[in-house]
């Protein structure tokens, strides 16, 4: 159960991962709303992959326009409130650097507290109420403008008809083509809708491309749990007492493997002899007893008889004790 736990662990985790991944990315609801990478109705991607078939650059920008200079383009932001003129600032660049501006209110509450008169204009379900001279009208009439202009930026009183439930249900194809024909590039802005690009790990991933790099590595880590958990080697038998090796038995075994049968009482007198001088003191005085056995062992075929020849010359004399 033990070697099994942690590949359950790990096949449970990554089941619920899966699971969480799947419903999110299946309502979209990981984007936030208006945004062209949401493919539910409160998403605008139906009308960014077709404006990518038909325009030649159309692309998305993660970064804040107000901490970088924008490229020349057609910068579109979608769901904004009319609160985005508040910072004069925040519009600018599309003067500096010859771009255009479409701005796609979200559509209004039914009581709204937002005073718009400062601008000028109101939003108004029917449209926009334009009280300045300085915006035009595009569609429509001034005291119901649909599309109005001030400069290079283009205002549009109500969005929905970006969105995707709106091109699944009612698709005015006329109206929406009307608002991309240009020849600059179509640039959908994510950041004021809090996408942004940071600069954090995951930026950094992709950019340097080192998913496959992440990946090994959870492969290296899965492979050691493996490996910790379970061998491929054959279980073993359970081991008796009658079949543990004896020490004893292991020395026999190596001396018959290693001295030939004939030659086993001649290498023991060798050894007798050349232990000669470690032998105790007592014993020192009888080398001629030890060595007239040496001599006599190995003349014998049998290595018992000269094993016993041996000792009994080491053997303790009491007559001399």
């Amino acid at each position: 159960m033990a070697k099994v736990l942690p590949w359950i662990l790990i096949g449970g985790f990554g089941a619920v991962l899966a699971s969480l991944l799947g419903v999110s990315m299946a309502r979209s609801d990981v984007y936030p709303e208006w945004s062209t990478m949401r493919s539910d109705p409160l998403g605008a991607k139906v009308l960014f992959e077709a404006l990518r078939r038909t325009a030649p650059d159309v692309r998305r920008n993660y970064e804040d326009l107000s901490a970088v200079q924008p490229g020349k383009g057609l910068y579109v932001f979608l769901g904004v409130s009319p609160l985005v003129f508040s910072d004069p600032k925040r519009l600018q660049f599309a003067e500096d650097s010859s771009s255009e501006v479409l701005l796609a209110l979200a559509p209004p509450a039914r009581k709204s507290n937002l005073r718009t008169e400062k601008f000028g204009f109101l939003q108004t379900p029917d449209g926009l109420l334009l009280r300045s001279d300085a915006w035009e009208c595009l569609d429509g009439q001034r005291d119901g403008c649909r599309v109005a202009r001030k400069g290079r930026v283009r205002l549009l009183s109500d969005g929905t008809p970006l969105t995707n439930r709106s091109l699944r249900e009612a698709r005015d194809v006329e109206f929406i083509s009307g608002l991309f024909r240009t020849e600059l590039p179509v640039i959908f802005d994510e950041s004021h809708l809090g996408v942004v690009e940071s600069g954090g790990v995951g930026v950094l991933l992709r950019k340097y491309r080192l998913f496959p790099a992440i990946a090994l590595l959870l492969a290296l880590a899965l492979l050691y749990v493996w490996r910790n958990s379970t061998t491929l080697a054959p279980a073993r038998e359970p081991v008796s007492e009658a079949m543990t090796p004896q020490p004893a038995a292991s020395l026999r075994t190596l001396l018959a493997q290693s001295v030939p049968k004939d030659k086993l009482a001649e290498t023991l007198a060798a050894e007798w002899t050349r232990a000669l001088h470690l032998l105790p003191g007592w014993q020192a005085g009888r080398r001629d007893d030890l060595e007239a056995a040496t001599r006599w062992a190995k003349d014998q075929k049998d290595p018992n008889l000269g094993y016993e020849s041996m000792r009994a010359a080491l053997r303790p004399r009491r007559e001399r004790l």
